[in-house]
């Protein structure tokens, strides 16, 4: 999750070497007391021209999780982690959003849902997973704010979708995330809408969750990309 470039589909995308050269830049302004640096950073992304997809993968992605790892060896206390995952937040959504130009027909576009379960704590993730979509012309709603309950369902039956993607947190889970599957599946209205899991737990034990129904399991924004490119 760190070095994405090892893949070699992940090293053939536009504009990786430069996407790499900005990892530790950014993660100095997300630490960094003064809210200054990750503003100026924001407009220095705005300025250069490195696809939003390739800026997931090779840049947010990776710095979100040494955010994670250094959390884990007590190097960053949780508060400094809670102000960098927004600011990261804060910094793709801005980019993502400022760099969306779809060309594709709003009748015609690809729509995704997004949402995570109750646990998740830190939901950068789905912010990263929404801008890879919209760089590849998908219309894009939900999202961090949606947890997978009834009004989940209720998002679901009022437009139709060609993917649900769901965060999941904990491994603990599992129960949670293998109901809403088969509620959906098994809901005339909205069964015909693909299902794809993701998240911290399906990075930590992705065995756990191959067999809960779900139509794709993905561990990483290059398999989100992949995936978008495919439905």
């Amino acid at each position: 999750m760190l070095h994405p470039e090892h893949h070699p589909m992940a090293r053939q995308m536009p504009g990786a070497d430069k996407a790499i050269s900005y990892r530790t830049s950014l993660l100095e302004c997300l630490i960094n007391p003064d809210p200054r640096h990750h503003r100026h950073f924001i407009d220095e992304l705005l300025r250069e021209t490195v696809p939003v997809r390739t800026l997931a993968v090779h840049l947010f992605a990776p710095v979100a999780t040494e955010l994670g790892n250094r959390w884990c060896t007590d190097e960053t206390d949780f508060m400094q982690v809670a102000v960098a995952s927004t600011r990261l937040s804060m910094i793709v959504n801005h980019v993502s959003h400022a760099s969306t130009v779809s060309t594709v027909e709003p009748t015609a576009q690809r729509r995704v849902l997004l949402a995570r379960t109750h646990g998740a704590q830190h939901t950068i993730g789905v912010s990263i997973v929404a801008s890879c979509f919209r760089d590849m012309g998908w219309a894009v709603d939900g999202g961090s704010d949606l947890e997978i309950d009834e009004v989940l369902y209720e998002r679901l039956s009022r437009k139709p979708y060609d993917l649900l993607g769901i965060s999941v947190s904990r491994v603990d889970e599992i129960r949670e995330c293998t109901e809403v599957i088969r509620r959906v599946q098994t809901t005339p209205k909205i069964r015909r809408v693909k299902i794809a899991i993701g998240g911290p737990a399906v990075v930590a034990s992705p065995s756990a969750f191959q067999r809960i129904g779900a139509d794709f399991v993905t561990r990483s924004a290059l398999d989100v990309m992949q995936l978008a490119s495919h439905i």
